[in-house]
């Protein structure tokens, strides 16, 4: 067994209790006030010197070894999500409808395990190790707040990691290039007359126009794009009228568009405003479109995709490394690749048989197998051992 996966795994019933706190006491975006004290005082005990506040709640800490060199970045992410949970563990979330269901107290854990290793490795690394613990990943906004505020500065790559479920503990997985897509918010606003449900010659029914809009919508993935050009448009809410026998004044949709190549997200926002506003106007309807930007497709960087890879090999086997599937779920951790180069890959958190059923990220009965809490840590440790020579 590599020597640092062997220490990891010695601290693996530590990694464990500080995993199942966070996860019984879960915080969302923007509100990880506990789980940043939690975390800075367990960097503190390790004796470095810990900046909190960083672009919101967010926390780091330098590593500096024991000779000159270049500083790199390892991030773990720290909020939750607004969801109930219905797992039924033992330490399942004691704050109703906040749940850990994408794994980021396991996350948190193992950054935490592989400053607790690299600490005892400081007089070998030829430069500086920086933990990042990025608050508000969730919705988007943490890692240009944290950039914000400095964190990258000096900073010459960057890496990090996700859990996996539906890929075995003990695995990982790895690409470089496209790996994640875009993310891009959707807000519509449809306004119509409201009156009667039983005299619709004298309304403009919103809901009637809105129904049309989510299925046209769907037509620019399959008859405006190459089959070659991955896009998704997801309605994901729909709030029209309080009344059965009532013709609502107006009807609000929320969705998400997903890309995975930059040029098509700049392409996406025409084709969307042009067919909702003019199914609108055959409706006789009024539209109000907004497009947010929040995330721009994750792009890993060749060189730093391959000392992953390698270093994936040389501490779990090659035999574990598998290539990352390209997936249109999205991930702030972009937003660092386009200042800094760096990767993100997979690391497995499933069961070892049938991991693939396993329910996924963001489901209430979401179950992270903590055996890949040292895996993750032992990653991260030599990742950063091998960056800095």
């Amino acid at each position: 067994m590599n020597t640092t996966l062997n220490d990891a795994m010695l601290l693996a019933g530590e990694l464990t209790a500080i995993r199942r706190h966070l996860h019984r006491y879960p915080e969302l975006s923007r509100k990880e006030t506990e789980t940043a004290a939690l975390v800075a005082r367990e960097l503190t005990k390790l004796g470095l010197a810990v900046r909190t506040g960083v672009g919101g709640h967010g926390v780091v800490a330098d590593l500096k070894g024991g000779f000159p060199g270049k500083t790199i970045a390892l991030r773990a992410d720290m909020d939750a999500l607004p969801i109930q949970e219905e797992t039924g563990l033992e330490f399942a979330s004691a704050r109703p409808g906040v749940m850990h269901a994408c794994g980021h107290d396991a996350h948190t854990a193992m950054l935490l395990g592989a400053a607790k290793l690299l600490v005892n490795m400081a007089d070998r690394l030829h430069g500086t190790v920086r933990f990042v613990f990025q608050p508000a990943e969730e919705v988007n906004a943490g890692a240009k707040a944290m950039i914000a505020d400095g964190v990258l500065d000096g900073v010459a790559e960057i890496y990090g990691l996700h859990n996996l479920p539906t890929l075995s503990a003990g695995k990982a997985a790895v690409c470089a290039g496209p790996m994640m897509g875009s993310v891009d918010r959707l807000e519509i606003r449809l306004e119509g007359r409201g009156g009667h449900g039983a005299i619709p010659d004298q309304c403009v029914d919103p809901i009637v126009c809105a129904s049309h809009v989510v299925m046209a919508l769907q037509t620019i993935a399959s008859r405006e794009l190459s089959p070659f050009e991955p896009a998704v448009v997801t309605i994901g809410s729909l709030q029209a009228g309080d009344a059965n026998n009532v013709i609502p004044h107006r009807a609000e949709m929320t969705g998400t568009i997903r890309t995975f190549d930059p040029r098509l997200k700049a392409r996406m926002p025409e084709r969307i405003e042009r067919l909702v506003t003019q199914i609108a106007q055959g409706y006789r309807c009024k539209a109000e479109i907004r497009i947010i930007d929040q995330t721009p497709v994750l792009v890993n960087h060749a060189a730093n995709a391959r000392l992953v890879g390698e270093t994936v090999d040389g501490t779990i086997g090659a035999e574990n490394r598998v290539p990352a599937a390209p997936t249109m779920a999205g991930e702030d951790f972009s937003v660092y690749l386009e200042h800094v180069p760096g990767c993100f890959f997979w690391l497995g958190s499933g069961p070892a048989v049938n991991a693939e059923e396993a329910y996924g990220l963001h489901h209430p009965k979401y179950v992270l197998n903590e055996d890949c809490l040292p895996y993750g840590a032992a990653l991260l440790a030599n990742i950063a051992c091998k960056a800095l020579g």
